[in-house]
C-alpha cells in the first residue's frame, strides 16, 4: 500500500504556488525547453505523508491550437519513477493541467486546474492501476470515504510560452484590391466602412500568414 501512495503521490499532487505565478520576463517560444522541479505530496486516509520530487524538463509547444507546455521526468531523488503531462495555460493567467506515471508496475493519472497564482484549484480525475481513487488537498480525506488520498504540490521553474508572431505582409496595389481583400477576409460594418475611406490602403489585405 505504501508503494501505491508513493507513485500517486510522487507526479501526482500538488497544492504549493506554481511558478507559472511568476513566469520570466522574457517569454520562451516554441520548441524551447527549461529545466523544472514538480513537489508533491499525498495524505492518506490512514495517516500516512508521503513527500516526493521529480526533477523536469519543460517543453514550450502547441496544445489545441494554443501556447502550451509539455513536461516529463528526467530523474527522481525520492525514487518517484517518472511522470509526463501538459500544461495549458488560458487567457485569465490561470489554466489545466494533467500527467500520468509509473513506478516499476504501478501507474497512475491525474488533472485539474490552476489559477492565476499558480496553485491547483480542483481535479478532473485521480486514478492508479489499482482502483484507489484520490481528491486534491492539503490534509487526509475522512477515513472510510470515496477517496483513498488526496493530493497537493507544487511546479517551479515553467517558461513563460509563447508562439512568435507572423509578420504582415505589405504588398503594392490599389485600394479596390484591399477593399475586396477585406470584405472576403470577413470584416464588415463599420470597420470596413473606414477601410473603404482610407485610399492610403491599397494592394492585398495584410493578413498574418
Amino acid at each position: 500500500m505504501k508503494k501505491i501512495v508513493l507513485a500517486l503521490a510522487a507526479a501526482v499532487a500538488v497544492a504549493a504556488p506554481l511558478a507559472l505565478a511568476a513566469a520570466p520576463a522574457n517569454a520562451d517560444v516554441v520548441g524551447d525547453t527549461a529545466p523544472g522541479v514538480i513537489d508533491t505530496v499525498t495524505h492518506n486516509a490512514d495517516g500516512g505523508t508521503w513527500t516526493h520530487q521529480f526533477n523536469v524538463t519543460y517543453k514550450c509547444t502547441s496544445v489545441d491550437g494554443h501556447g502550451g507546455i509539455e513536461f516529463k521526468t528526467d530523474s527522481s531523488p525520492t525514487g518517484s519513477g517518472d511522470a509526463a503531462g501538459v500544461i495549458t495555460p488560458d487567457a485569465s493567467g490561470g489554466g489545466t493541467f494533467s500527467l500520468s506515471g509509473t513506478n516499476g508496475n504501478y501507474t497512475y493519472s491525474y488533472g485539474g486546474a490552476y489559477d492565476t497564482a499558480g496553485v491547483w484549484t480542483g481535479t478532473t480525475s485521480a486514478n492508479d492501476s489499482y482502483g484507489y481513487a484520490y481528491g486534491f488537498g492539503t490534509e487526509a480525506p475522512a477515513a472510510g470515504g470515496v477517496n483513498f488520498g488526496n493530493v497537493s504540490g507544487s511546479f517551479t521553474g515553467i517558461p513563460d510560452c509563447s508562439t512568435p508572431t507572423a509578420p504582415v505582409i505589405d504588398v503594392p496595389g490599389n485600394h479596390g484590391q484591399y477593399v475586396s481583400g477585406a470584405t472576403h477576409a470577413g470584416v464588415k460594418g463599420k470597420a470596413l466602412a473606414e477601410i473603404a475611406k482610407d485610399a492610403k490602403l491599397v494592394g492585398p489585405y495584410k493578413a498574418l500568414l
